[in-house]
Formats: structure tokens, sequence, C-alpha cells
């Protein structure tokens, strides 16, 4: 019996590798989706995720079968052990530009379920539950794997292009790989609570700053309360795991009687970051390419960012539109940002964790005082401290990104922008699936032709964007820019075209007839072949919010 083939395998279903194998769907590639478990993993894992991953929801389509799922943060308290607050963080009124919470709340299942549902959208997807990898190897064209049934034991050989490993932090296919995680494991134990309350609770969030207890308390979608704390050294598992150690930690901030257990378990966790992401025609996502510290809720977001950094250069390396050498900049562009997110976690975890009486006082009084002057509350409640979303060198123009004021490898903003009909969306559902050029409206003509053809190049849009007085006044190809914001960034960049990626990365952008040196450079990089220049359907409209 021949092989079968396909483009892509990936390696694992939870949420990387289920959101990876969506957004393979989307851009039309043969992808099959191994999960060696027969049904998703029931128990509550990754809870939280921030407004680009939500963003990244929206760009699989997903966002409208996820909207009961997702329970926005809406404040976020710091505590000390009296539960006193130290310092108070108005998630809710926060705005970093993307037009979603700055956190929300999820229930893993759940999300693993939509995730799995999403995949029926595409018939030349498929996911097989209950099979496992068992070995493969590569050649010039091709990843050759063995696949193996684990409920009758045979095994069949399975070819694709390429292969994703998904597999979480003790994953096979690294270890095929050869690949060694390089970082560091904390011994300290943690105890995981997750339950669903009986009567609805009050919204709470709450970092506590106890050097008796430290930990994370909050309230959920479907009234769940998640808490994680930090165990002594002398606790042990069989101990704390027990109900009524589990009904002691509940009962400061919630009613054991109230609590419909679903997990208490102790686990440790790690800072590491695997040596290679990549070899040949395999690659490392997710928990298999690092794994961090839970305190920044920065572990999933970050695979997710892997998956939607990805999937996009597959398919233009599949279409033939781009050479092998783009697959290097995964790494080159992930590797970079998923380090800094590991230390910056590590960092909050020695500050928020404190354990000395003494240190831990000193914490809190610097706490009040942050959360008092203006500079320093600013800094807290705008998460500064947190790294943000850039591309220093990679698929960008010129390759690395400059020192300044510039906008290559920046994260494009997301407003609401109205259209055509006078509805008002937002701009990402207007925006291409892969390339989006953007241009003002008082660029020069040739700008603007320019700007068409680049993006005709790229087999992706040209959008115009008129200022706010121009509302009611959109055609086919304009958005009006009601909030201003978009204005904003060009006048901020000195710019009147931006390129922007399919994950919506800033390419580069450009003013008056510089705009074709960045035609120049792309077009050494990507050109779509004529028959694949096809604007696709936007986003939103793949996955009714009644799926």
């Amino acid at each position: 019996m021949s092989a079968e083939v396909v483009d892509v395998i990936v390696v694992g279903c939870g949420p990387v590798g289920g959101i990876a194998a969506n957004y393979l769907g989307l851009h039309g590639l043969r992808t099959l989706v191994i999960e060696r478990d027969l049904s998703v993993f029931i128990q509550p894992r990754a809870f939280s995720c921030d407004d680009e991953a939500q963003r990244n929801f929206q760009a699989a389509g997903l966002e409208g079968a996820l909207a009961v799922d997702l329970w926005p943060c809406k404040s976020m308290d710091y505590i000390d052990g009296s539960q006193r607050v130290l310092g108070t963080v108005a998630m809710g009124e926060l705005d970093f530009g993307v037009s979603h919470p700055a956190i929300s709340f999820f229930n893993q299942p759940q999300l693993e379920t939509v995730l799995r549902k999403g995949l029926e959208r595409f018939p030349h997807a498929e996911l097989r539950l209950g099979h496992e990898l068992v070995s493969f190897t590569q050649d010039e064209d091709f990843v050759t794997t063995q696949i193996k049934d684990r409920r009758t034991g045979r095994s069949r050989e399975v070819r694709a292009r390429y292969l994703l490993g998904c597999d979480g932090s003790h994953s096979t296919v690294r270890a095929q790989m050869g690949v060694s995680m390089l970082g560091t494991s904390y011994e300290e134990p943690w105890i995981a609570i997750s339950g669903t309350t009986t009567t609805p609770e009050p919204d709470f969030t709450y970092y506590v700053c106890d050097p008796k207890r430290p930990g994370f308390v909050t309230r959920g979608v479907y009234n769940e309360v998640r808490m994680d704390f930090l165990l002594k050294e002398n606790e042990r598992t069989e101990i704390m795991e027990r109900q009524e150690v589990v009904d002691a930690l509940l009962a400061p901030y919630v009613d054991p009687k109230k609590i419909q257990l679903q997990r208490a378990s102790v686990f440790t966790f790690q800072a590491k970051v695997a040596e290679r992401w990549r070899d040949k025609r395999v690659f490392l996502l997710g928990d298999a390419a690092h794994v961090m510290p839970p305190f920044a809720g920065q572990g999933l977001c970050s695979g997710i960012r892997d998956a939607m950094n990805l999937s996009w250069k597959l398919a233009l390396v599949s279409r033939g539109a781009a050479g092998e050498a783009l697959l290097d900049t995964y790494e080159q562009e992930r590797h970079p940002h998923a380090v800094d997110m590991v230390n910056t976690t590590i960092v909050m975890g020695k500050v928020l964790l404190a354990r000395n009486r003494l240190v831990a006082a000193l914490r809190n009084a610097l706490l009040r005082l942050l959360f008092r002057i203006p500079r320093t509350r600013r800094f807290m409640r705008n998460y500064e401290f947190k790294p943000k979303s850039l591309v220093s060198q990679g698929l960008i123009s010129g390759g690395r990104r400059r020192k300044g004021n510039v906008a290559e490898g920046s994260y494009f903003p997301q407003p609401r922008v109205e259209v055509a009909g006078g509805e008002t969306v937002r701009l990402d559902d207007v925006s291409s699936r892969g390339f989006t050029v953007f241009t003002l409206e008082d660029a020069p003509d040739t700008v603007r032709q320019s700007a068409e053809a680049l993006a005709r190049e790229v087999g992706g849009l040209c959008l115009r964007i008129l200022p706010a007085a121009r509302t009611g006044e959109a055609r086919a190809g304009d958005v009006v820019d009601v909030s201003g914001k978009l204005t904003a960034w060009f006048v901020q960049y000195q710019a009147d075209v931006a390129v922007v990626r399919p994950d919506r990365y800033v390419y580069g952008a450009s003013r008056g007839a510089a705009i074709e040196q960045l035609r120049e450079e792309l077009r050494r990089l990507i050109h779509m072949p004529a028959a694949t220049r096809t604007e696709e359907a936007p986003a939103r409209a793949l996955l009714p919010s009644s799926a």
C-alpha cells in the first residue's frame, strides 16, 4: 500500500496544535493532526490569554464560537496576607490598540473542543485521535513518518512536506530531533486548584503577595474559580491534595461548600527554551519549544504566536511563492521574544513570590508606593514590564529593525473602522488573510498605484484609509478611521503606506516614492504565482457564533 501524502503533519492537538491546524486549514494546506489521547484533557490547565492571543483567535475565524468561553478580566488587585489591597489595575479600562480585552480567562477543555470543531470546516484537514508518532526520517522533499493507532497497535507510513511538533514539554518530536532544552527547572512545588461554584460569585482576580502563601486567585468563565498557591518545603503532595487541606486554601477567598472541585494537583515549573526550533522540515512550537513560569500567563499566548508566525510562511513556501529560506525566519523572529518572556516571568516570580517576611514587607510597601506615583502607576497599570511584541530581525524591511522610531517589526493596531455601507467592524475583519497594504487617502496617485501593484504581487489586498471626517463616504477598498488611531499611527511613523504581514506585524512603511524600495525588497522574497492571486473570504464569516 502506497504511503499517504499530506502537506503538513501536526503532532499534538492541544491548544497550540489545534490553532496551528486551523491556520493551516485556512491557508488551504492538506493537514493531518495526530493526537495520542481519544478526547480532550478534562482537567483545566492553562486559563488565561492576552489581547494578542484573542486577536489570533479572531484570525482563525473562531471568535464567534469562543465568545461564550472567554471571560474578560475587569480588575486585578495585588493583596497582602490580610487581603488588604496594595494596588489595583483596572483591566477593563486598558486599551492596547487591538480591540480585545487586555486579559480574558477561559476553560481549556472548552477551548480545545472549539479548536477541534473548527477543523471540521476544512475537507483538507483531518484529526486522528488515539494516534501517536513513532518515528520520522527526512529527505530533500518529505518527512516520512510512522504513525501508530494506539487502539489497534498498527502503524502506517505517512509522508508530509513539513512536520510540526506541538506535543508539549515532553515532546516526542523534540526528542527525536535530538534537541535539548536550555534553562532552569524550579523544584518549588505549587498546587493548582480548579472548581466551579454552585452559585455565581462576583468578579475577583488577586495576586496574593503573602510570604506565608503567595499565589494567584481568580474567578473565571462558567463560574469557575482558579487558585495557584506556592507550597512550603515541608508540605507533601499526598497531604496537600486532600479535600480538607484544599478547603482550607479556598476558605479565605470563597466558601468551600460552594465549590465543586475539578482539580487539585501539585506541580513544579520550568523556565527553558529549546536550543533549536527547526531541523530542515521539522519545527517545534509551544511548550515543545519553550516552557515558562505561569506568573505572566504567557505560556499559551507564546505558543499561539508561534502558530500564527509559522503557518502563513509554510503556506507561501508550499505554494511556491517563497523559498525555503523564509522558514528560517520563524525561529529567528520567535526565539528572542520567547526568551524575553521567560526572563520576565522569572523576575516577576522573584518579586511577587518572596517568602522572606522582611523582603515581602518591603515589596508590599514598594507596591503601595508604585501605585500612588502617577508615572510608576502607569508603568504597573499598562503592563510596561511585559516585553513588547516586536520582530527585531527576520522578514521585515532591511532584515533587521533599526533603532529609533521605526515602523518595521512593530505590531499593527486594530481599531474599529467604517466600511462601505456604513457598517463599523474591526480592521482585521476586512483585511487580507495574506499581506495587507494600507495607504492614506492623500497619498499621491503614483504611490497608490504602486501600493495596489505590491498587494497583487504578494497575493494580498490594498485598503485606503479615509479620515474620520469622511464618515459615510467609504467605497469598496476603503476604511474610515473613525477613531483616528490609524491616522495617528501614520503620523507617528511619517508614512503614507504600510505593508502589514498576515500575522499583523509590519513588514515596512514608506512615504512617497520610497514605496518602490519596499516593492523591490518583497519582490525578491515573495512573488505569488498568478494562479493563486485570489483574495480569500474574511475570517469572521468562516464559523458562525452558533457553531
